[in-house]
Parts: structure tokens; C-alpha cells; sequence
């Protein structure tokens, strides 16, 4: 494999801005920088560019062709981007001239080459880009499955050590195409976990020796990274998309968005151009679309939400603590581009899969099935003009067309662990024996 396209430490070209009070922070060259060290309500920090013109580079592959808006401090080779295209298929069934699917996963005939079949794999690319050649502690990241596959193939090839955390029910979602680094590891959550459980575990062990949180929400390299779906769209229809359907589980995929959309405005070509986030999630889990709809900031926890996470088809979409009420979290983006969001049952979204791969010609995710099932609804409800440029983000995508092209292993746990033995065992025990059983 090529070397990596290293750049100097300390050197890098952006800083780190609070929205709350201003600030504005040199990154770390290790461990990330996720927070403001001012005292006040938390927020998410944004990467501020010393470029302010979009400009692509397609001298470096995939996601790395739009490093100027990516906090990194080395350029990745081999790296997969999104892809966006005209549609002439499914756009004309629903009536919309200027449908552009942003399509993130297998394709090879339209250049979509994630071989993780994710768009998670562009915030993984990104997020290995802010970590400096040689970093020996071992990067931590919960998921609910695309995210640690995603991980799992970034960090095995880029040589960053980690450990992924996931519940027992995401593990058939974790498999590669590739070698697994020995200093890659899984930990598996069993007994009834969920995703926000997974997050608390990972979050325990980040906080002991030898590790550090990935962040989530919170790292800036992951919302840039997705948010170059956005500039792929722009890089292929010449201009900001009217409309941005995606659907969400924490909701970092349409914070990214907006914050791209921001940034573009920074253009004079593009000072205009603002976009309205559509945001659906899978019935009967809607916390965010129920605490929007209210016109609440606040999230109010279901009773049930354990077992509702577990009743929907798009499993990866169940995050029970999303970044919803955090300054720069979905609240802010959703107010700020006058936006909506929208509830999709399980039946619509397999109709809308089908009707998908039945015009477009791939198979594509449940949570892609979700956005697209929104998209629909849009139309329907009229809030779409037929001449509107909409983005449709398919977020996932070329599974089956995948295992015909490639030979996929499924990933084996290095330690295991039951929700009951962490409770019973209490969290200092329990976080103890599951780091005795990862050396």
C-alpha cells in the first residue's frame, strides 16, 4: 500500500470554533479535541478552513479529493467517496426533474466503491485522516453495526489501533473484505443490549488508560466526512440542492449536512443557496420526530424505547440519546433550514427498497429504504416543486451486488460480555474484566 500523505503536526489548516461563545481552539495531535473548555451548556465544535472556496482535488481518491474541508492531518490513499448522479428513472416516476441521488456503498458502474456498502465509511476515512502517523492508544467507537464495519475496515487498513463496541444483535451486520488488523478488536455487548447501551460501555472504557473516545456527534472529522455527501451532490449538479432527504438515527448525518451547507455559503457561487433538511425515521422509534413535531427541543424518553428500537427494520436508525438537543445538533439544523421530518413504517420502507432497485438498479439499505419512503410522503404532501433540486441520500447501498464481486468474512468478538454481568458486577468490575480479556 502507498504511504499515506503526511502533513505536519501542529500545522494543520483549520481550527476548531464553539457556536456557543466563539471560541476558537487549536486541534490535538493525538487525542481529539470534542469539546469546549469554557464553562457553558455543551455544544458541537466546527471545523473552521483557512479555505473558503469549494474546491475537489482529483488527484487524491474518494473522500480525500474534498480535503480541504476535512479536519485531517494526513491524506489517506485507496479511500472510497460518495458519488451523486441525475436520476432519469426513479426522479420521473415521482414527478421531480432534478432528482439527484447521492448514492453511498457498491456500484462500480456508477464509481460507488465503499466496499463497507456504507456511507459511515466516509466518516471513518476522515476520522483515521485526524489521527497522526504512529498513535499507539486505541481509538473507541460504540455502534449499532455500519459504523463499526466501517471502523473495522478504515482502521485495519490505515494501521490505527481501536476497539469497536456493539450489541450482540448488530454482530451479523459486521463483516469485511478484507484483513483484520490484530489491533483492531471487537467487544460485543450480549444479553439485550442496545446501541445507547453499547455508547455508555464504550464510553467507560475511553475514559481508562491506554484508550480514547472516538466522540461521535462530537468529532468534527466525522460530521465533515459525511457531510461530503453534500459536496458530491454540488460537485455534480453545479449548485446547493433545494431539498436533502436522509433518514436518521443519531442524526450526526444531517448535523454534517447543514454544516457543509454553511460552509458552501461561504462562497461567494454559492452565497444563496440554502437547503431544506427532510429527516425521516423508522415507526414506531421516532423520538426526534416526535420532540420536532411538538416543537420541543427536549427529547422525552419513550418508556418502551429499548423494545421499540428492536421493532424497526432500519436497526441502525434505534439511537435512543441522539444529538437532538445539543447546541449545533439536529434542533438547531432543523430550525435553522426550516425543515421537517416524517415517520416511515416498516412496510413502507421494504415497498420503497423495491421500487428502487426495480428502477435504479441496486439494492440499497433499510435505512436508505426509510429516506427514500420520505421522499415519497414529500411529494404527496406537496412540499416538493417538480422542477426542485432534491438530494436523496442513500446511505447504504450494493449489498448483494457486493457478495458477487467480493468474498466477505463475517468478524469474530475478541471478548463478550452480558448486560446482566455489567450490571450485577457494577461498572468499575465489569469495565475491569472486559479490558482483562482485550490484552
Amino acid at each position: 500500500m502507498e504511504a499515506s500523505v503526511k502533513m505536519q503536526a501542529g500545522a494543520a489548516d483549520y481550527l476548531l470554533e464553539c457556536p456557543i461563545c466563539g471560541g476558537r481552539y487549536e486541534d490535538s495531535p493525538g487525542e481529539f479535541l470534542l469539546s469546549c473548555p469554557e464553562k457553558h451548556p455543551p455544544a458541537l465544535l466546527r471545523a473552521i478552513y483557512k479555505v473558503t472556496k469549494f474546491v475537489t482535488h482529483p488527484e487524491h481518491t474518494g473522500v480525500f479529493r474534498f480535503f480541504d474541508w476535512l479536519p485531517i492531518r494526513r491524506k489517506l490513499p485507496g479511500a472510497a467517496g460518495p458519488v451523486a448522479f441525475h436520476s432519469t428513472a426513479l426522479g420521473p416516476f415521482l414527478g421531480l426533474e432534478n432528482l439527484f441521488i447521492i448514492f453511498n456503498g457498491w456500484w462500480p458502474e456508477k464509481g460507488a466503491l465503499m466496499e463497507t456498502c456504507t456511507f459511515k465509511e466516509l466518516e471513518a476515512q476522515a476520522v483515521c485522516g485526524r489521527i497522526v502517523d504512529g498513535w499507539r492508544s486505541s481509538l473507541v467507537v460504540s455502534s449499532a453495526g455500519n459504523t463499526a464495519r466501517a471502523f473495522h475496515d478504515a482502521c485495519s487498513r490505515y494501521k490505527v489501533p481501536a476497539l469497536l463496541v456493539v450489541p450482540g444483535n448488530s454482530l451479523p451486520l459486521l463483516w469485511s473484505t478484507g484483513a483484520s488488523d490484530p489491533e483492531v478488536r471487537l467487544a460485543v455487548l450480549d444479553g439485550g443490549a442496545d446501541y445507547a447501551d453499547a455508547i455508555e460501555l464504550g464510553n467507560g472504557i475511553a475514559a481508562t488508560e491506554g484508550f480514547y473516545p472516538e466522540g461521535g456527534a462530537r468529532n468534527a472529522a466525522r460530521r465533515d466526512g459525511m457531510g461530503t455527501a453534500v459536496l458530491a451532490a454540488v460537485e455534480s449538479s453545479g449548485r446547493i440542492p433545494d431539498h436533502y432527504f436522509q433518514a436518521v438515527g443519531s442524526g450526526t448525518g444531517a448535523i454534517a449536512a447543514w454544516e457543509m451547507n454553511l460552509r458552501l455559503q461561504g462562497d461567494d457561487r454559492f452565497a444563496r443557496g440554502k437547503m431544506r433538511l427532510h429527516l425521516s425515521q423508522n415507526a414506531p422509534f421516532t423520538p426526534m420526530t416526535d420532540a420536532w413535531e411538538a416543537g420541543s427541543r427536549t427529547l422525552t424518553p419513550a418508556a418502551d424505547g429499548r423494545r421499540l428500537s428492536r421493532s424497526i427494520r432500519a436497526r441502525v436508525l434505534g439511537n435512543r440519546n441522539p444529538p437532538y438537543s445539543i447546541a449545533g445538533g439536529v434542533f438547531d439544523a432543523l430550525t435553522d433550514t426550516r425543515g421537517f421530518m416524517y415517520r416511515v413504517t416498516n412496510t413502507e420502507a421494504r415497498k420503497a427498497g423495491r421500487l428502487f432497485e426495480k428502477l435504479e438498479g441496486c439494492d440499497i439499505d433499510p435505512a436508505a429504504q426509510v429516506a427514500l419512503a420520505s421522499l415519497r410522503q414529500a411529494v404527496d404532501q406537496g412540499r416538493i416543486g417538480r422542477g426542485d433540486m432534491v438530494a436523496l441520500n442513500i446511505t447504504g447501498g450494493g449489498h448483494r451486488r457486493l457478495r458477487r464481486d467480493r468474498r466477505i468474512a463475517f468478524l469474530r468478538p475478541q471478548a463478550t460480555f452480558t448486560l446482566k454481568a455489567l450490571r450485577k458486577e457494577g461498572p468499575a468490575r465489569g469495565l475491569a474484566l472486559l479490558r482483562a480479556a482485550l490484552t
